[in-house]
């Protein structure tokens, strides 16, 4: 039987990461794979590279979504044209990364083999270099939702023949998330309201919820370049839409009353010592506060996730294996 894999990433101003992003998609071994690349209005050369790209036997599928619609929504847009299409699984996939030739034939022999519908790879990050960004996750439900990456920052670790083929984890990012069809029809695609920041915490409180387990492939890796479209420091477009998801991932998934009511204390106890910590100034303090006023304000019930009507196949050369 011939396993096919739908890629799906988003690009917004991707140029400068996307070279070793596709030639890793290209020289990818022993699985059908079909890029779909969602542009969210780039004003690089995003889509020219995407399009110009020698992709060999791989198929690509660009997809133009005419405004920056953010990463929830773009991935929306490429996992309804990659279910439509008929892939057997799909990839949430960060294109500011690189991995090996066998990396999605791995992961999807791993979840095969233990029958896990969603799975992620170890994840090694490039500050410092060598260093483990991803390799296990936890949300914290009394303090919003917040997760954590387990041991992030220490030395990548190396493969070890004993480790199980896949190990339970509570939360992983959509960096690089392989989900199965009957995950998106039994939970829904994500929700486009959280635009970027704490969309993958959503979907994964929803997923888990509805009874899917989260695993991560320990023997499959991939390298993430965090922060390199998105930026690392502490901007004002971090800061909005972080504090603002934030506050509504508490919001919306907070079992009771006091639950909620504890998350939100928590998350402004948090932000207050992060100001004083760094001496943050008037501005960056009244920007964290009118993000957080912004997430209280925002509709406690998930926008109704629209279909396929958004976005425009510009390109599909290549077969489709």
């Amino acid at each position: 039987m011939n396993i096919r894999v739908g890629i799906v990433t988003v690009t917004y101003n991707s140029a400068a990461v996307l070279q070793p992003f596709l030639a890793s998609v290209r020289a990818q071994l022993g699985i059908s794979v079909t890029l779909y690349a969602v542009d969210n209005d780039s004003s690089d050369d995003s889509v020219d590279l995407i399009e110009s790209w020698d992709s060999g036997d791989v198929a690509r599928v660009v997809i133009r979504s005419g405004a920056n619609l953010g990463v929830a929504e773009g991935n929306n847009l490429g996992i309804r044209q990659a279910l439509a299409d008929g892939v057997d699984w799909v990839l949430l996939l960060n294109n500011d990364t690189e991995f090996e030739p066998t990396m999605i034939a791995d992961l999807v022999e791993a979840a095969a083999s233990t029958s896990a519908s969603i799975v992620t790879p170890m994840i090694e990050g490039d500050d410092p270099p060598g260093s483990l960004w991803f390799g296990a996750g936890v949300l914290h439900p009394w303090q919003g939702y917040r997760a954590t990456h387990v041991g992030a920052g220490l030395p990548f670790p190396a493969i070890s023949e004993d480790s199980p083929v896949t190990r339970p984890t509570a939360y992983a990012p959509t960096c690089a998330l392989l989900v199965a069809p009957d995950v998106f029809a039994a939970v829904g695609l994500m929700d486009p309201s959280y635009f970027v920041y704490f969309d993958d915490v959503d979907f994964c409180i929803r997923a888990r919820r509805a009874g899917w387990a989260y695993q991560v492939a320990s023997h499959v890796r991939l390298l993430h370049k965090a922060g390199s479209v998105t930026g690392k420091d502490r901007g004002a477009f971090t800061a909005r839409w972080g504090i603002r998801n934030w506050v509504l991932v508490a919001r919306r998934h907070a079992t009771s009353p006091v639950q909620r009511a504890v998350s939100l204390l928590y998350i402004q106890a948090h932000l207050l010592a992060g100001s004083v910590r760094a001496r943050d100034p008037f501005w960056r303090i009244r920007l964290r506060e009118r993000a957080y006023l912004e997430g209280l304000r925002t509709a406690r019930e998930s926008r109704d996730i629209p279909g396929a009507s958004a976005g425009e196949v510009v390109s599909r050369p290549g077969p489709i294996r």
